[in-house]
């Protein structure tokens, strides 16, 4: 049994063999039968033997753990509306500390007041994407404005806290497509813009991208319109890149800080003219295509047929980004 960093943590803090601790986390050692309850004093829950074995095991693995360098430090609790706020949104897959003025809020979805959010945003643990028309710094907890996310450290407390196995976002980027599908006759508004594109290479790209991650991490680059979520209504357009009207780099750029994409891992889907567009502001992109665009529809057809494959994207994008983030 491999333990985790809060499971480690409590073991390894109660060399008696009497536990206590989070009940969430002491529910889960319970559930993989590493301990027992226990109804004399000292603790509330008991090691049992093959809890005992586990912490052998990983004090074996981590010895400098005794010393307390071998494990992170259990942050102070938050209030009781805060920690759930921060716990709400590490379930979510877009890691959303929802408000008032989020979609999360108009869909009946658990949100919560700005006073929470404050808090959440003055301890670290949620921050802003900064959108393009942000200049210069952006202080959120001066405007009270714009939407939330879970940090590193708004992860870590969800793990720690929560025992929740929350990390970075898993986001798919797919190029467009220019076969479109046509507005009817008397309709105002477009088409989202996951409904869009009708060209076979799209909708292969797209099917692997459904298989990857989930709908809320689905993004689509635009040569027009540059990034852009699935549901945002869309009009037909004749704009392919290095046309006057097209997409900058420089733009591009502002897209991806607002969507957050210097804190997920990426994997992009599509021709190497949109992977270049992208890489200057999202240098850890993977881009696993290759080849003509028959290898790519290959290529998505395996990952969606093949869990062992999305999972080795996943790695390696995973590997991309620490490395990003560990450069100097």
């Amino acid at each position: 049994m491999t333990l985790t960093p809060t499971g480690a943590r409590i073991l390894n803090a109660h060399d008696n063999g009497l536990v206590a601790g989070h009940g969430a986390a002491l529910a889960k050692l319970e559930a993989d039968g590493l301990i027992a309850p226990h109804r004399g004093p000292g603790g509330t829950h008991r090691l049992t033997e093959n809890g005992w074995a586990a912490l052998g095991s990983w004090r074996q693995a981590n010895p400098r753990a005794d010393t307390g360098t071998g494990l992170p430090s259990l942050p102070p609790k938050l209030s009781a509306k805060q920690h759930e706020a921060v716990l709400t949104a590490a379930q979510r897959p877009d890691q959303l500390v929802a408000g008032r003025d989020d979609r999360a809020y108009w869909k009946g979805e658990p949100w919560f007041n700005g006073r929470t959010l404050a808090a959440i945003h003055a301890a670290g643990y949620a921050a802003p994407f900064p959108q393009p028309w942000h200049h210069g710094d952006y202080d959120w907890g001066k405007t009270i404005g714009g939407s939330l996310y879970l940090t590193s450290a708004g992860r870590e407390y969800a793990r720690l806290r929560g025992s929740i196995d929350v990390h970075r976002r898993k986001v798919v980027i797919i190029a467009c497509g220019d076969k479109k599908r046509p507005i009817p006759e008397g309709q105002r508004h477009g088409w989202p813009a996951g409904e869009l594109y009708t060209g076979r290479y799209h909708r292969s790209l797209r099917a692997a991208a459904d298989a990857l991650t989930h709908p809320d991490l689905i993004l689509i680059a635009s040569a027009f319109h540059g990034l852009v979520p699935l549901d945002r209504p869309l009009h037909p357009y004749n704009v392919t890149l290095g046309d006057t009207r097209a997409v900058t780099a420089e733009e591009m750029a502002g897209h991806t800080r607002g969507c957050g994409l210097f804190d997920a891992d990426v994997v992009f889907l599509g021709g190497k003219d949109y992977a270049d567009l992208l890489r200057p502001s999202v240098p850890h992109l993977l881009a696993p295509l290759t080849g003509p665009m028959g290898e790519h529809r290959r290529l998505c057809r395996q990952a969606r047929e093949n869990p062992a494959l999305r999972e080795t994207w996943w790695v390696q994008a995973a590997a991309l980004c620490e490395e990003h983030r560990s450069a100097p």
